[in-house]
């Protein structure tokens, strides 16, 4: 029972993860090319504090999203192969509506995040 309710829990923080991937992605993905303020703006010399700040950020993310992903998809690997799916499918529908809901559409996403 201890160990359905860890499962449980990881793969609730998991589904958190995968729903808020994409504002986490473009937050730091600004952050660590120096876009931090937008891209008509220019940084100057903070742009090597945006740049650390990034790099920072992306360890923080990566060491709260690593060991419950780790946990959930080596249990569901445990229990066959076939499962695995599920919360790979589970991670990418989550970003997908998390992209939908707060930027509007992926066109809105790429605009914001990568200039384009």
């Amino acid at each position: 029972m201890k160990s359905k309710i860890i499962y449980c829990l990881n793969f609730l923080w998991t589904s958190f993860i995968a729903f808020s991937f994409p504002i986490c992605f473009g937050w730091i993905f600004l952050d660590i090319t120096g876009h931090s303020k937008g891209y008509s703006y220019d940084l100057g010399s903070e742009k090597d504090v945006s740049i650390m700040l990034g790099c920072i950020e992306l360890l923080i993310w990566l060491a709260l999203s690593f060991p419950s992903n780790i946990y959930v998809f080596r249990k569901t690997l445990s229990k066959g192969k076939a499962y695995l799916l599920i919360p790979i499918v589970l991670y990418i529908t989550l970003a997908v509506i998390c992209v939908m809901i707060t930027h509007g559409g992926w066109t809105s996403y790429a605009k914001e995040v990568f200039n384009i």
